[in-house]
């Protein structure tokens, strides 16, 4: 399986797994993640207290509706522009994450150890389902023209899920490909 800056021409990949492209990857995921959460944390109240994160996690259409029902037009407002702001910061973060993991990957090669391309993969796949859920959600705050509407809330929890997941894959298998390697010993 080839690495994601495996499919790019090779002097774009390697400008990306540069020092300077890892800083505006990170930078450019900062900038577009600020005003996500800003619009978030406007979301907060004592039964969404995690803002915008407590829909991610409504996985059933009362859990939904509860949490929507104390939103009035304006936090619905923000709610929205939150969810906008995130369908930039993913794949700016599945990228910036992709990239450092080749980087890693780069770097254990030169000392003559093999990584599996697929945990690279793991971000942009974050990163998909991170925008799935984020279409869900914005039919289920519409809640006009997107069908299934009791089946949303499930849809977009079970994305988030899988989302998280990936994520936490990732960062586990980058911890574990980070540990020195005991059998040298």
């Amino acid at each position: 399986m080839r690495p994601p800056c495996g499919f790019l021409p090779s002097a774009f990949a390697s400008r990306l797994q540069s020092t300077l492209g890892l800083v505006v990857l990170s930078l450019l995921t900062l900038v577009l993640g600020d005003p996500m959460l800003a619009h978030s944390d406007t979301l907060i109240n004592p039964t969404a207290s995690f803002g915008i994160l407590s829909l991610q996690f409504a996985c059933s259409a009362d859990a939904a509706k509860t949490i929507l029902d104390t939103w009035d037009g304006n936090a619905l407002l923000h709610a929205r522009l939150s969810l906008y702001w995130d369908m930039g910061f993913a794949p700016a973060y599945g990228i910036a994450l992709a990239a450092l993991t080749e980087r890693f990957f780069a770097y254990r090669a030169r000392l003559g150890a093999r990584s599996p391309a697929a945990i690279a993969w793991l971000p942009i796949w974050a990163a998909l389902a991170d925008w799935l859920e984020n279409l869900l959600h914005l039919c289920l705050i519409s809640a006009s023209g997107c069908g299934a509407h009791a089946l949303l809330p499930t849809l977009a929890c079970s994305a988030a899920l899988l989302k998280w997941g990936l994520l936490l894959g990732w960062l586990l298998a980058m911890f574990l490909l980070a540990l020195p390697n005991r059998s040298n010993r």
